[in-house]
């Protein structure tokens, strides 16, 4: 009988760690490495990765567990090794998107105000305020948009004049061919 049945306690520290899905007294299965071939692949939930998902570069949470292996340190990070990955990254980027958009609109307020930036930007009155907020995900193109102009505030000035002019089209250079 151990000490935690017996009612005498917490675990000891060497006792805890990362937990398997295996029943308690069973040893997990551990998953061939694709790497080093071996069969030391187990979940393992650990702080501090980072992924690229669509345009950015997220940090994992760090109770997800992923197939690491244990000899390699090869990383099996796919929406079939993991599942629910795809659910977590997209949660994780909308609230990256959130985020960064509210940065980049406090950046961009200090040289010009929101609502000037909303008719520049042909946006909705209060949409601004609202992403600030962290009301709403905006979208990625937005969030780079904004970020190009808070790093250079006078090109939303730039912006305002291209629109308010006609677009010249390019003259042609050579004829066409006619055909055979």
């Amino acid at each position: 009988m151990s000490a935690i049945e017996a009612g005498g306690g917490s675990p000891l520290p060497q006792d805890r760690g990362p937990r398997t899905a295996a029943p308690r007294g069973r040893a997990s299965k551990a998953g061939k490495c694709p790497c080093c071939g071996r069969h030391a692949v187990r979940p393992v939930a650990q702080p501090g990765r980072v992924c690229r998902y669509r345009n950015a570069a997220l940090t994992l949470p760090a109770d997800l567990p992923v197939p690491t292996c244990g000899r390699c340190k090869h990383v099996l990070l796919s929406f079939e090794a993991v599942p629910g990955l795809a659910a977590v990254l997209e949660a994780t980027y909308r609230a990256e998107l959130t985020q960064r958009a509210a940065v980049e609109i406090r950046r961009l307020g200090k040289t010009y105000s929101q609502r000037h930036t909303q008719a520049v930007l042909d946006l909705s009155l209060g949409y601004l305020s609202r992403l600030q907020a962290g009301d709403g995900v905006p979208s990625a193109v937005l969030v780079s948009l904004l970020a190009l102009l808070s790093s250079e505030p006078a090109r939303l000035e730039e912006l305002k004049r291209y629109w308010a002019l006609p677009v010249q089209a390019p003259q042609r250079v050579g004829k066409r061919r006619s055909g055979s």
